[in-house]
């Protein structure tokens, strides 16, 4: 269809476009009966009433085949996104509260450093390695930028060694999930006189850290 044709009759409205033709029906569709249409065209009906739609199916099915759409108002106004459904609830909320807590923690601890760096602290040792460690449980990643690992500096002692006992505290927990073990770590605790895990650990003191993550596990803390 050009531009030089004029508008079917029965039509409010017409343009003609390079991907093809936009049409709004007035009331009777009679012009759909003549319209001659290109084997890709797309057209879409829109109408206040459902039985209209119904109508314009039934005196028109020479159509079938051409890529015609019907759409009733009404329904397109209740077809709306419920925003409701995208509301994290308190349990999701709850998680990603623990998270920024555990992110904060490691903040206040130092940060992290990531693979190279722990690779030179740990004199070179292969990626294979560090994965090994972290597997067993005496090295402690978390997912970091990118989701990249990263490594708590807070469980590296001054000479750059990791600190003894972090696999008997991680197999004592309750669980794997290292930002709770992060947690653990940093948090004063009342069951270590209101110390913390780590500086214990610092100190060898790895026995009472271990009792008191048993104790967490015990108590469902």
């Amino acid at each position: 269809m050009s531009k030089a044709q004029s508008k079917p009759s029965g039509t409010e409205d017409q343009s003609v476009h390079e991907d093809g033709v936009m049409m709004v029906l007035k009331q009777k569709p009679a012009a759909l009966k003549s319209l001659a249409l290109p084997a890709d065209a797309q057209v879409a009906i829109v109408s206040k009433s459902a039985t209209a739609l119904q109508k314009v199916r039934e005196r028109n099915k020479q159509l079938t085949g051409q890529a015609f759409r019907f759409f009733s108002e009404a329904a397109k106004k209740t077809a709306v996104v419920n925003k409701d459904a995208f509301t994290p609830d308190a349990r999701a909320l709850a998680v990603l509260e623990g998270v920024r807590i555990a992110q904060e923690d490691l903040r206040r601890s130092g940060g992290a450093y990531d693979l190279e760096q722990v690779r030179t602290l740990l004199r070179g040792i292969s990626r294979q390695a560090v994965d090994k460690r972290v597997q067993e449980g005496s090295l402690l990643a978390v997912p970091g930028p990118s989701n990249h690992r990263s490594f708590p500096t807070l469980q590296f002692n001054v000479d750059g060694t990791v600190v003894e006992g972090l696999k008997s505290v991680q197999e004592a927990l309750p669980t794997s999930n290292p930002w709770t073990i992060l947690n653990f770590l940093t948090q004063p605790d009342d069951r270590l006189g209101g110390r913390k895990p780590i500086d214990l650990l610092r100190e060898g003191k790895v026995e009472l850290v271990v009792e008191a993550a048993r104790r967490m596990a015990q108590q469902g803390a």
